[in-house]
């Protein structure tokens, strides 16, 4: 009993605990930086090379005075996970893609089919759930660096606008949790941006450098350096794609984008052009209306045995800009009401017949991009199923779809 005492004496009992601190910490110490051993990847690109897949990613390289480099790396295997593998070969670390936060699809893959790679990335490679979906054209090692320069050059990152697009009646934000959702719904849809690699300005494109080295390989990592440079753009103008299990069906233009996304409540702001208002305070005019605000709301019901989709459109909208043969004074008047009755009237039938074209377009090219069926089976599960059973040509002409459009004034 003495011993003990004199071994776990308070003075001892110090000396224990430092030991035991040093046991711990040490070989934590002498580990090398995780920088060293690890590469953390914020965006990768995919596309098949031939019989080969090609993976691009854009690596985070931590720096002195708080910055940081990105870099392209990139490999070719027979599978995605044979690329990556030989990515991490030549960089000689583990590759971390938990903060990845674009997975961007070349359009050779998305035609064949994207769902095995984002199954192995998701559950083997562990991307988050939440990281942004893309469609892209051009060569992958290209556009992977065009991207990179944006991020360098021009401090913009392609997350940051697909995100701020989500708000504007433009185009539509995909991650992998609603790409997924899409994909085991009933119709099995899923609807991802494009964004395009351009040699050309097409006017709202972002402009970087290419490096004529180009990106780094699974033989030579690094993005290269030297040489001539020529200007790459990147285009973000609305286009969207639509993938039906897994593969790519469909590209949607900006200009029906814009009218599909009168029926998606996150798009909230964005213009109409409503043209030839005449009354007592236009003459002839082209009117530009800003949207501030926006409210669609689905009400699928039967009338006997027809099934009814009655869609509410609530939008507010104010008078942007006016353009007449022959302006008058009159505009200058700040207190007057430029949303007349005559232009709200115009206003709800301009709505109301860009909703029907895109149900047309939905018909035709047999796509239910209005969330038709899952609204029915959501809330008439037992009467659509029976409906659903009976039908011969199984694709949202059989039913009455009833529009109405409220117009206010953000004044």
């Amino acid at each position: 009993m003495k011993k003990l005492k004199s071994i776990f004496s308070p003075r001892k009992l110090i000396i224990w605990i430092f030991i035991i601190i040093l046991i711990i910490t040490v070989p934590e110490i002498a580990r090398p930086a995780m920088s060293k051993t690890e590469a953390i990847v914020t965006m990768m690109c995919i596309d098949k090379d031939g019989e080969d897949i090609k993976v691009c990613t854009s690596v985070l390289t931590p720096a002195s005075e708080k910055t940081a480099n990105y870099e392209v790396y990139s490999g070719k295997g027979k599978t995605v996970g044979e690329a990556v593998e030989n990515i991490s070969l030549a960089l000689g670390k583990s590759i971390g893609f938990a903060q990845c936060e674009i997975m961007g699809f070349g359009d050779n893959l998305s035609e064949e089919g994207i769902m095995s790679t984002l199954d192995f990335m998701t559950r083997t490679r562990r991307v988050g759930r939440n990281a942004l979906l893309i469609n892209f054209s051009g060569e992958v090692e290209k556009f992977a660096q065009a991207v990179v320069n944006m991020n360098i050059e021009k401090s913009l990152h392609l997350e940051d606008i697909m995100n701020f697009d989500q708000r504007y009646i433009l185009s539509e934000d995909s991650n992998i949790h609603s790409f997924y959702k899409g994909y085991f719904s009933k119709i099995s849809l899923g609807i991802m941006p494009k964004i395009k690699l351009e040699t050309e300005d097409k006017g709202n494109s972002i402009e970087v450098q290419e490096s004529a080295t180009g990106g780094g390989s699974s033989n030579e990592p690094g993005s290269g350096s030297g040489g001539d440079s020529k200007k790459e753009y990147i285009l973000n103008d609305g286009t969207a794609c639509i993938f039906r299990n897994g593969e790519k069906i469909l590209e949607i233009t900006p200009d029906t984008m814009k009218k599909l996304n009168l029926f998606i409540n996150e798009s909230q702001e964005g213009t109409l052009t409503i043209d030839h208002v005449t009354d007592d305070l236009y003459d002839d005019a082209s009117i530009i209306l800003h949207v501030s605000k926006k409210d669609v709301s689905f009400t699928p019901k039967f009338d006997g045995e027809k099934p009814i989709y009655e869609i509410s459109i609530d939008v507010t909208v104010l008078v942007e800009e006016v353009d007449e043969e022959n302006p008058s004074l009159k505009f200058l008047k700040r207190n007057k009401e430029f949303l007349t009755p005559t232009l709200i009237e115009k206003t709800k039938q301009q709505v109301e017949k860009q909703a029907y074209e895109i149900i047309e377009y939905c018909k035709e090219n047999k796509v239910d991009l209005i969330h038709v069926y899952e609204f029915f089976y959501r809330k008439q599960y037992k009467k659509f199923s029976e409906y659903y059973d009976k039908m011969q040509e199984k694709y949202l002409d059989n039913i009455d779809y009833k529009i109405s459009v409220k117009v206010n004034s953000s004044y």
